[in-house]
């Protein structure tokens, strides 16, 4: 390899930057304030975040060179053996360079200088940009880390570490006030920073219930198989046909995919990401884009080829289920999800419930590949690309549109989309790029969403014509799915940037000296990078089809010859352009762009006369706004279960434990103090009570038989 500790380096060295940040804020700290000697410290710290992660966009890089040339492989491992019983186990250190490991890596490096960035102009005025800048280093060195491990418990070192960063930067304003009615968690926010310290603790206990079943699954997986590597784990498949014997394969399986569900946010954990918007912008970009839900997708699609071997090569037809139920849930989230942007009123949230239908597509695209039968010896290798390259095409377009509502936000103080309008003349240099991460979001061609989303029509597709009902059906899905995109993108880019201003803008603008306040470049200049990477990674895909082919470890698990795969750059777009899912797609943009046209850029019809009049149209309106309603469910389940605790306390707890414990105590006492009038002192007495203990033992050893 080119540089061997680049593998070690792309992660190590956020974490180092780190821990120096909070070092160099406490040593400006000391110095006097507003001094020039303070304010260099202080820049030098904001900075170094940027270019930690520049350095490790740099590394990983190195490592794409690699990957290229064929080679890769594990490095720097480190295993420790011992036995229990008979049985030999082995735990262990290392890195795994593959193109899964380094394509995200790239991204989470690469997308999170752009937001570090992006976050020194935006977050300059915080007071706590210590504890900020060290949250958001270790964040992107905890993604890198976790793909980067060469084995499960590793890797699981590296989600908890996501984990715990994720929830303290969602909290990061924790000092912000919580709901006024605790009875009532839906209250309309006034800031960005409204009710942080509950969505951090929403977020850090809804993903704890799927890391529990990930952790299950694992230590499953490593009692039958005797190790966490993967290498090792896919060279033999022996634990396979273990745990199909023991009839608990397909149960770790669905273990294993529960800590993604937590993670990506899938039905039924779906609860946190929205909450998660109460975040600073750059948090909410780095957790959709470039790290937390994406380590989710990441661990579906590194143990995707243990369980596609298993269902058509060692033909466990019960594998079946969990690809099955995959699909399902990746389903089921991307229609849920895209039903309730269609109704959110803020511009984050409207883009957070877009992230979570597009991380169903994702894992709709890997349960559905899962299915498909070998042809060619490729082996479902449609369905684990399609998957893959989604991932890397959302995390570029979901940046952008996140940075871009921040840049809108911090310009019109508000971040209701009903208070913005008429922005486009003010604010070009947001605008384009918002419009082209919007477009490639809905899967307008030719942009990058377009050629993913079109990869994993696809594989439906391929699915239904080998005979399964299932791919049409998931098809029929992500089709309905995208169309609802479509009508929510037109929605919030024609409420943000077109028609007249809102009193609300123009308030702002009064504010502001009269006109909106510029972008600086530090904003914009990102976006113009994400907007060009978002226009040409889906002409890319042939190349990162290739990229993807030269997987070692996947073709160890699938008999894919990389050898025998090369560019075809025409088939590869004939099959975008000229296929029958590009005409689905085509069909889709129009069912879903045509009313949104009419009712938000035309304005032919108006919203709120069609609710207001239409009981229906707003009984369907209120269901998607409020969520389907499962997350008042939650509420309403925790009061109740709050009403149940405290009668418990006061019924069981109090009157029942605690007053048992008093009368236990009481009796001993009492009983002490009886006893404790035998103890006389005379030694008369105490001989007579020892002869009248010596017959009544006699007597008990002569008349009780034995």
């Amino acid at each position: 390899m080119l540089l061997e500790s680049a593998a070690i380096m792309n992660w190590a060295i956020p974490f180092a930057g780190a821990l120096i940040t909070p070092i160099i804020g406490f040593i400006a700290g000391k110095l006097k304030e507003g001094s020039q000697a303070q304010n260099v410290l202080r820049t030098i710290r904001n900075w170094m975040a940027a270019f930690t992660s520049f350095v490790a966009f740099v590394f990983t890089m190195l490592l794409v060179v690699d990957v290229f040339n064929g080679q890769g492989g594990e490095a720097f491992v480190t295993n420790w053996f011992w036995n229990i019983g008979d049985k030999p186990f082995a735990a262990g250190f290392g890195v795994l360079v593959d193109p899964l490991t380094v394509l995200i890596a790239a991204f989470a490096s690469g997308i999170g200088c752009l937001i570090m960035i992006y976050g020194v102009n935006y977050m300059k005025d915080d007071k706590h940009l210590d504890r900020y800048w060290f949250l958001m280093q270790m964040f992107i060195g905890g993604m890198i880390f976790l793909v980067m491990s060469n084995n499960f418990l590793q890797s699981f070192v590296g989600w908890e570490i996501v984990g715990f960063c994720s929830y303290a930067l969602i909290g990061y304003f924790f000092t912000k006030k919580g709901p006024q009615d605790p009875k009532e968690f839906t209250l309309k926010e006034e800031t960005e920073g409204d009710y942080n310290a509950h969505a951090g603790f929403k977020a850090f206990i809804t993903t704890r219930i799927g890391d529990v079943m990930l952790l299950t699954g694992i230590l499953i997986v490593f009692a039958v198989a005797g190790t966490f590597r993967y290498t090792e784990l896919l060279s033999d498949f022996s634990w396979i046909t273990a745990l199909h014997n023991k009839k608990i394969l397909v149960l770790t399986a669905i273990l294993i995919f529960g800590g993604p569900i937590g993670k990506s946010a899938q039905f039924p954990l779906q609860f946190w990401l929205p909450e998660a918007m109460a975040g600073p912008t750059t948090v909410s970009a780095l957790i959709h884009a470039a790290a937390m839900v994406k380590a989710g997708v990441f661990m579906v699609v590194r143990t995707y080829p243990m369980w596609y071997l298993g269902l058509h090569d060692l033909h466990i037809e019960n594998l079946q289920i969990y690809f099955i139920f995959v699909a399902a849930i990746g389903g089921f989230t991307a229609l849920m999800a895209a039903t309730m942007g269609t109704s959110a009123t803020e511009l984050k949230k409207v883009l957070a419930f877009s992230t979570v239908s597009q991380l169903g597509y994702m894992f709709m695209g890997l349960g559905v590949g899962g299915l498909i039968e070998p042809v060619g010896g490729v082996m479902g290798y449609n369905g684990y690309f399609a998957g893959s390259f989604h991932m890397l095409s959302h995390a570029i377009f979901k940046a952008l549109l996140f940075l871009a509502a921040g840049a809108v936000i911090h310009a019109v103080h508000t971040k209701y989309i009903d208070e913005m309008g008429g922005l486009r003349k003010d604010m070009p240099k947001v605008f384009w790029p918002m419009l082209i991460g919007g477009l490639s979001l809905a899967g307008l061609p030719p942009l990058g969403g377009f050629f993913s989303k079109e990869s994993i029509f696809g594989a439906c597709w391929h699915l239904g014509e080998e005979g399964n009902i299932v791919g049409w059906i998931f098809l029929v899905v992500g089709a309905v799915a995208a169309a609802m995109t479509f009508f929510y993108t037109i929605r919030f880019l024609s409420h943000t940037f077109g028609g007249e201003k809102t009193e609300h803008v123009k308030h702002a603008e009064k504010e502001q000296g009269g006109h909106l306040h510029k972008s600086s470049a530090l904003l914009w200049v990102p976006l113009v990078i994400l907007a060009v990477g978002t226009i040409v990674i889906g002409w890319l895909a042939p190349v990162v089809e290739l990229f993807m082919s030269k997987n070692d470890w996947f073709a160890a698990a699938t008999n894919f010859t990389v050898a025998d795969y090369h560019i075809h750059y025409g088939e590869s777009l004939l099959h975008a352009f000229g296929s029958w899912t590009s005409l689905i797609t085509l069909g889709v943009l129009l069912a879903g762009g045509i009313p949104a046209y009419f009712l938000f850029i035309r304005k032919q019809w108006d919203t709120k006369e069609i609710l207001k009049k239409n009981k229906f149209v707003n009984g369907i309106y209120t269901f998607f706004y409020k969520r389907w309603y499962m997350n008042h469910a939650i509420y309403w389940c925790l009061r109740k279960f709050k009403v149940l605790a405290e009668w418990l306390y006061e019924n069981f707890d109090l009157k029942v434990i605690d007053k048992s414990n008093y009368l236990i105590a009481a009796g001993t006492m009492k009983s002490g103090e009886v006893f404790r009038k035998t103890h006389t002192g005379i030694l008369s007495v105490n001989f007579l009570y020892m002869l009248l203990g010596a017959i009544i033992l006699i007597a008990v050893l002569l008349f009780i038989p034995f």
